[in-house]
């Protein structure tokens, strides 16, 4: 396959949601684990990376004058597990040029549209995290996932969330697989989201189980494959 496999791996409750209190259950830490058993990299959307890796604060201005062509910026980096943020505008503002996850150091890749900034690109430079031009507006996610496999060798991509990009992945036929670890609880929040998000678009794709595991608290891992 010339491009990334993608999974979607999300930790959900009974009926669906991705947030809520079933997140204290033990099947919680399997999910974490079970991550790294899949692949080396994750994919999250801008919302989720900000909330849990890049919620920093940083002066773009002194940036603004930078001479920088929208092109891919890929430094020589080796990481053993890489963490790929899908950032349209380039609001991650990073304190570090790593996500520090279930005790694995994830080096940042930054995926953008020519909607960022070029000051913003600048900051990414300066902060040894690599970046990929994904599209003009929206992300043409092909590419990117072909990419993501020539320059840093991923040949699985786990897509986290939040349920935006999951549905986002939905809508443009690239999931292969979708690996559900389910909490034993029931949410019942109407607020709260699901796995996949497509915002109102119908989106028709079959997939078929491949694998059952039982959880020693009552949860269940199930992973399907696109048909």
């Amino acid at each position: 396959m010339e491009r990334s496999k993608v999974i979607v791996h999300m930790y959900v409750s009974i009926d669906g949601k991705i947030d809520g209190p079933h997140s204290s259950n033990l099947s919680g830490a399997y999910y974490a684990d079970e991550l790294f058993n899949l692949s080396n990299a994750d994919g999250n959307g801008r919302k989720t990376i900000q909330m849990y890796a890049a919620s920093g604060h940083a002066d773009l201005s002194k940036y603004a004058t930078a001479r920088i062509e929208y092109e891919d910026w890929i430094p020589e980096i080796e990481s053993a597990t890489w963490s790929v943020a899908f950032d349209r505008k380039g609001k991650c503002l990073w304190t570090n040029n790593y996500f520090e996850y279930n005790q694995h150091k994830m080096h940042a890749i930054e995926v953008v549209t020519k909607q960022a900034s070029k000051a913003y690109l600048a900051f990414l430079q300066a902060m040894n995290i690599p970046y990929i031009i994904g599209g003009e507006e929206d992300f043409d996610l092909n590419e990117v996932l072909v990419k993501l496999k020539k320059y840093f060798a991923i040949n699985t991509l786990a897509v986290c969330g939040g349920a935006i990009i999951d549905g986002l992945f939905l809508k443009q036929q690239l999931v292969d697989e979708i690996s559900l670890v389910i909490a034993p609880h029931v949410n019942g929040n109407p607020n709260e989201k699901s796995a996949f998000d497509t915002l109102g678009e119908y989106v028709s794709d079959t997939f078929a189980i491949k694998a059952v595991k039982k959880l020693t608290d009552g949860g269940v891992h199930l992973i399907f494959k696109r048909q």
